[in-house]
């Protein structure tokens, strides 16, 4: 073997060496690249979460007021509605017992009142008096025009003098067998009360 082939072969040795060399280097060089690239892309990521983190808080600051929670947009609370002042009621005022009535007191005569019967025209005229508006007395003027008449009317008119007493009013029973002389006495009653209260 001559000497140039031994240094050809030298050469040959050494520039493959220096390529192993190269690519070792190349390798780690682009390891520690990706690894500086890895490093940055996380401190990144922190950065950004950091300042979504930030601007997620300015958010809850900034919506304090609504009652805003930090679990998201959707259990938002609306702020209470001020609940409106009632509007005052006009009261109308009650309106002044009515005055009592007066008493009455004095005498009241009725209208006088006729009915038939088979002896004649009949007729009956009530007087009452009052003390208090309460009836003290009452009593009757009559006219019959046959005996029988005359018999029922003078048997009846006691009677219905002292029912209008009891009753104070004109609300009094009718006497038994004087149903024509009772209800004639009962309107001239009525009638002297109504006079009374005018």
């Amino acid at each position: 073997m001559s000497r140039t082939t031994s240094n050809r072969r030298v050469i040959a040795t050494v520039g493959l060496g220096a390529a192993v060399v190269l690519g070792q280097t190349a390798a780690l060089t682009a390891q520690a690249s990706a690894s500086t690239k890895t490093h940055a892309a996380s401190a990144h990521h922190k950065a950004d979460k950091g300042h979504h983190a930030k601007k997620h808080k300015k958010t809850v600051k900034t919506h304090k007021p609504e009652t805003e929670t930090e679990d998201g947009d959707d259990n938002k609370v609306a702020a209470p509605k001020p609940t409106p002042a009632p509007t005052p009621t006009q009261t109308t005022p009650a309106a002044p017992p009515a005055a009592p009535a007066a008493l009455v007191n004095g005498s009241f005569t009725g209208k006088t009142v006729t009915f038939n019967t088979p002896g004649g025209n009949n007729t009956v005229t009530v007087t009452v008096t009052l003390k208090n508006s309460v009836i003290s007395t009452a009593t009757a003027t009559w006219v019959a025009k046959d005996r029988t008449s005359t018999s029922i009317i003078t048997g009846a008119v006691p009677t219905l003098n002292s029912e209008a007493v009891k009753a104070n009013s004109a609300s009094i029973s009718t006497v038994s067998n004087a149903t024509l002389i009772s209800d004639a006495y009962k309107t001239s009653l009525q009638d002297a009360l109504t006079v009374s209260h005018r």
